[in-house]
């Protein structure tokens, strides 16, 4: 990535300046962060902002998001699994100087920013709105693309009247997120990232997600599992003349009287547990983004009656049918909430000269004139953590380029400003864009 401010400042020994506001609830930080004009001025103005946001990060969050190397005393790159900081709340530009082939670029936020009536009404979540406000361009859309594969199902017998579940669970939440226009989700629910079948640690898999990802043509890939769907409670039943399911789940009672009238009594499920684990990986990197389990017991009627071909009208013929019903629609918001607080990435499909072709168009949200920044990755200096998690790959902010062309599944853009010649395989995003 670019040389910048807390980089340059860590290697000569200088010192940067952060400032709290007055206020004790409402928090605003300030601080100066700089790049070099190598890539140009765009990519030089995300860089700095960036810088400056890191530094807030580091007192307001407690954490540095991302690591650097120093080789004889000169910083060689800089790793971030996300690229542009998105932190909470408002954040605006106060100034900009150039000098010494530098930007400086001084960055005021606001961690509790006052919401107008109008941006309440538009936003129910102020989180996910502060996020989006940061990396969508003002009124448009951008749609994050998504691959669903195979969810494991860790105990088979107890999930034998949800038929198929490894496969149309995937399924059915890519159908709930193309409700949306800024997601376009694929189903690949045949299609496992753990070759044995058997999930040991999410992680494992970065290979296989970034194969997927070069594959599918996609940002994100979902992989998961069904944990548990045990009956935890039985209740004794009379039953007269058969009736009921015979398929269901019991234990028949054949004392006495038990053929009188056809009477019998059987010990019917009344309590049942669903737990799923799910994996939002960022299919670039490899990187787990968001890792969750929801547990959760339905009571009454446990019982789903075949569910070999999923059918909405089925499950919600059940108490257990709607607990599942319930959990897809959680899974779907949870993962569209995440995705969208991440910037917009496509990768480069091929280049000719300065013009570059992007795997994504106008069904996904580009147009004519749009100006993203241009990364070149590391693949092969991949960052991990001490128990092996990988974190990211490490990239390097090269330039910045112009789309002149929008196809419905592609765009040309040219590059502007660079040092280096673009490449397939490298990756474009939106630049921060502060209030």
């Amino acid at each position: 990535m670019m040389r910048t401010s807390s980089l340059l400042r860590a290697a000569f020994g200088a010192a940067f300046v952060l400032l709290a506001g007055p206020l004790a609830m409402a928090e605003v930080y300030q601080a100066e962060g700089m790049a070099s004009l190598e890539a140009g001025r765009v990519a030089a103005r995300q860089a700095a902002i960036e810088d400056a946001l890191r530094q807030i990060a580091i007192t307001h969050q407690g954490g540095l998001q991302g690591s650097s190397e120093v080789n004889n005393g000169t910083v060689a790159a800089e790793s971030l699994m996300l690229g542009p900081v998105s932190l909470p709340g408002k954040t605006r530009v106060i100034s900009e100087t150039q000098r010494d082939g530098l930007l400086f670029v001084t960055v005021q936020h606001d961690t509790d920013p006052p919401a107008t009536p109008a941006e309440a009404a538009a936003n129910n979540d102020k989180a996910t709105a502060a996020c989006q406000r940061s990396t969508l361009p003002p009124g448009r859309f951008l749609a994050r693309r998504l691959v669903a594969t195979y969810f494991a199902v860790e105990q088979p017998q107890q999930a034998a009247d949800l038929g198929s579940i490894s496969s149309w669970f995937p399924a059915e939440l890519v159908r709930r997120l193309n409700r949306q226009r800024d997601v376009q989700a694929l189903d690949a629910g045949n299609v496992t990232l753990f070759p044995d079948g058997k999930v040991q640690d999410p992680w494992q898999a970065s290979d296989a997600v970034r194969d997927v990802g070069r594959r599918e043509g996609v940002q994100f890939v979902l992989a998961g599992r069904i944990v548990d769907s045990a009956v935890t409670r039985k209740e004794p039943r009379a039953m007269v003349f058969g009736n009921g399911n015979e398929a269901q789940q019991g234990v028949y009672y054949t004392g006495p009287l038990a053929g009188l009238l056809g009477f019998s009594v059987r010990q019917v499920p009344v309590e049942r547990r669903l737990v799923v684990e799910y994996w939002l990986y960022d299919a670039i990197s490899g990187g787990v983004l968001l890792r969750d389990v929801l547990s959760q017991e339905a009571r009454g009627d446990v019982h789903v009656d075949s569910a070999r071909l999923f059918d909405t009208a089925v499950l919600a013929q059940s108490d257990y049918g709607r607990l599942i019903e319930q959990t897809l629609g959680g899974i779907a918001d949870k993962l569209r909430d995440t995705m969208q607080c991440l910037p917009f990435t496509t990768r480069v499909a091929r280049v000719e000269g300065d013009r570059v072709y992007l795997a994504a168009g106008a069904l996904d949200g580009l147009a004519v004139r749009d100006r993203l920044l241009l990364y070149k990755p590391r693949p092969a200096t991949e960052v991990r953590r001490l128990d092996g998690q990988v974190l990211g790959v490490p990239e390097q902010l090269i330039g910045d380029l112009e789309i002149e062309q929008v196809q419905p599944r592609f765009a040309v853009a040219r590059l502007r400003n660079n040092s280096q010649q673009a490449a397939t395989g490298d990756w474009v995003r939106f630049p921060v864009r502060p209030n």
